[in-house]
């Protein structure tokens, strides 16, 4: 499959129409893909997960401590950064096993140095940022220095990835925003296209005018006429995110919208401009990685929010679906899906690749589950009975943890554990 895919990525560079072909081996890839039940390396005893959740309990007790505790002599910080280091990486001990802590391998390949980089940096560039914000820019700070890694770049926060990765708050919450009209937004995205095209048009308010210094912050690293492609792949994804306007215009008649083209467009873009920006080209099987990787990270987040997505009236494979059929093969097609694209051998083969790979699988693992104990009436009683099985605490108790963790934490509380965890 990998090869015919590079063979069509050759044609592409001469047709200048990438996305489209990637787009759609994708998602023949996607269509092969069978529907089983996942393969899951162990089950996990209803004993162990009671005394996983009881270790959750007491890291949050213990953390929600630490932080009333917050030192204010700076005397006193080096101790309590320690203290939150060593929860943090107890509870990866105790509850995944790892003999060899994957927070120890991303904090030596320098994510802490670059977190706190960016959370300054952030701050200068908006006051006024919300911390959830923050949040939502930093996942994609660290995914961009994952990808750093599998393409054996040095781990670093370049004005590129931190205009980026602020840009995505800043234009997703903007178009998800459903206090915004169509109008408004289809208007933005114009203004917003025309800046990625490098024409001077002017913002028509201070929230633009954010988004546009975040444009000119990639122009300083990367000029236009050396690295065409970059300024490319930023309007590969801003096209996605126009087609992606059309989910939210309600139920369409079957077939009528290429609703899952969209998602895997919208997905698979994104990421190959982080890939794009990371490294300024990229080789044919670094293309279609990048884009496989942003296509299942896509079709997580639509299934973590298949419930809003119903309420709002907004179309994905898993809500379009939910009304009518259980979501169980899909969701067995995405776990297959995923574990495809990783296990891929032909690219980023190497130790530290493979361990970045582990992560990613694991990290996707937890959030799938998540998402189906979030919506539990969407899928079969007996699919639920079988797969909770393999998660590492039971589903009721993935819900109580996060009523838990909002009411014992603030926004600025998760914050000061990320700064907390940047000074390590």
């Amino acid at each position: 499959m990998t090869e015919k895919i590079n063979e069509g990525i050759q044609n592409c560079y001469n047709t200048g129409d990438l996305v489209e072909y990637l787009k759609h081996k994708y998602l023949s890839l996607w269509w092969e893909t069978k529907n089983d039940f996942p393969r899951f390396e162990n089950e996990t005893t209803y004993f162990n997960k009671l005394k996983n959740e009881r270790q959750i309990d007491k890291f949050r007790k213990k953390l929600f401590i630490e932080l009333e505790n917050l030192p204010q002599d700076k005397d006193d910080e080096k101790e309590w950064y320690n203290n939150i280091l060593s929860l943090v990486k107890n509870i990866e001990l105790n509850i995944l096993g790892h003999e060899n802590s994957s927070i120890d391998f991303f904090v030596n390949k320098g994510y802490s140095l670059i977190t706190e980089a960016f959370l300054d940096e952030a701050r200068n560039f908006d006051s006024n940022i919300e911390v959830y914000d923050i949040f939502q820019a930093i996942r994609n700070v660290w995914i961009m220095n994952s990808i750093q890694i599998l393409l054996d770049i040095e781990v670093e926060l370049t004005p590129s990835i931190f205009a980026y990765s602020m840009l995505y708050p800043y234009t997703d919450n903007y178009l998800d925003n459903t206090r915004v009209s169509l109008e408004d937004k289809i208007n933005f995205n114009q203004r917003f296209k025309e800046w990625l095209l490098g024409k001077e048009v002017m913002p028509i308010n201070s929230y633009e005018e954010s988004i546009y210094r975040l444009v000119k912050n990639i122009e300083k690293q990367y000029s236009r006429d050396q690295n065409s492609e970059v300024f490319k792949s930023l309007l590969y994804i801003h096209r996605a995110q126009e087609q992606s306007l059309v989910q939210q215009k309600g139920y369409a008649l079957p077939f009528e919208k290429d609703i899952i083209g969209i998602s895997f467009e919208k997905g698979g873009t994104s990421v190959l401009a982080d890939g794009y920006l990371v490294k300024g080209q990229l080789s044919e099987e670094e293309l279609g990685f990048m884009f496989a990787y942003g296509v299942f990270l896509q079709l997580i987040d639509d299934l973590q929010d298949v419930k809003d997505d119903l309420a709002n009236n907004h179309m994905t494979i898993f809500s379009s679906l939910a009304k009518k059929l259980p979501l169980d093969k899909l969701t067995n097609k995405l776990f297959w899906f995923i574990e495809e694209v990783l296990n891929d051998t032909n690219i980023f083969s190497s130790e530290e690749s493979i361990k970045v790979k582990e992560v990613i699988g694991e990290s996707c693992k937890v959030m799938i589950l998540e998402a189906i104990s979030k919506n539990k009436n969407m899928f079969s009683k007996e699919y639920v009975k079988k797969i909770e099985r393999y998660s590492m605490v039971r589903f009721s108790y993935y819900r109580k943890l996060k009523n838990k963790f909002q009411k014992n934490f603030s926004p600025d509380d998760f914050l000061n554990i990320c700064i907390a965890l940047s000074k390590n």
